[in-house]
């Protein structure tokens, strides 16, 4: 009699009338080397490569760190302290020469510590520049450019009193020091008040500067000295004016001779302070 492979029970028929499974199903063979039944045992694992330790690392690194660090502080110490030495010797030197070896299109041709001299070439134009140090604490720098006259720069005073001047054989410029020193004798000073920011300026042809000062009195009252001064003077002067809150706020009168040479402009504006004022000339030689 055939008997169910899954229950055991007695089959009749196609199929086992306790579990329902086919008459003619089977147990599974099992093999004479196959593994029993149970979690399946994972082969022996290959060994791991070794790794350094952590710790290793971490000491490593930090000799690293220390090493360069060492290097660092050395060549930093040193570098630091040459140009500390050049900057105290010649600070015009020292700088100059720091910005023209770090601009890309610049390239330094000799330096003369000795002299405070530096020369570099224009790497797109080819040209030369020289420029002497050498009276730079007394605050005094020259510039010379291949092929063109040397160019002074001077500065001097302190406060109000500084000033600045650049001279070359064209012309010079002059900032600071009071009033310009070639205000024309046309152009007055207004009454009771002291030129601030000057600036002159000097050519084969001409001079012209620029001047500022403050007063107490009115916008109105500064353009109408100025326009009556100018036109005394015999140039054809122009006045407009800006009104804010039905009061003049600011102004300018322009002047101009026939010639067109000698020209002036005034500008006034009202604040906290006050009238400030601000004048510009030109004046042939």
């Amino acid at each position: 009699m055939a008997f169910c492979t899954n229950c055991g029970a007695d089959v009749t028929g196609p199929f086992c009338g306790k579990c329902g499974a086919p008459a003619g199903a089977s147990a599974p063979a099992v093999s004479p080397l196959s593994q029993p039944s149970g979690p399946a045992v994972p082969p022996p694992a290959a060994a791991a490569p070794t790794k350094t330790s952590p710790v290793v690392w971490i000491v490593v690194g930090c000799f690293g760190l220390l090493v360069v660090a060492g290097v660092i502080a050395v060549m930093g110490g040193y570098f630091v302290a040459r140009k500390a030495t050049q900057f105290a010797k010649n600070p015009g030197f020292a700088v100059s020469k720091m910005i023209a070896a770090a601009n890309p299109d610049v390239e330094v041709v000799s330096t003369d510590e000795d002299t405070g001299r530096i020369t570099v070439r224009d790497k797109k134009t080819g040209k030369t520049m020289t420029m002497n140090f050498s009276d730079a604490q007394k605050g005094r720098i020259v510039f010379k450019e291949d092929g063109k006259d040397a160019v002074t720069v001077e500065a001097g005073g302190e406060g109000s009193s500084a000033v600045f001047e650049m001279k070359s054989k064209d012309g010079s410029m002059k900032i600071g020091g009071g009033a310009p020193q070639n205000m024309p004798a046309w152009l007055p000073m207004y009454p009771g008040s002291s030129a601030e920011g000057a600036m002159s300026m000097n050519n084969a042809n001409s001079n012209s500067g620029l001047f500022g000062f403050k007063t107490k009195d009115s916008v109105e009252q500064v353009l109408r000295y100025y326009s009556d001064s100018l036109k005394k003077a015999g140039l054809k002067a122009a006045t407009q004016t800006m009104q804010q809150d039905g009061s003049t706020s600011g102004g300018t009168v322009t002047a101009e001779d026939s010639s067109g040479k000698r020209k002036a402009s005034v500008t006034a504006t009202t604040g906290d302070e006050g009238t400030s004022v601000a004048v510009t000339f030109e004046s042939p030689k």
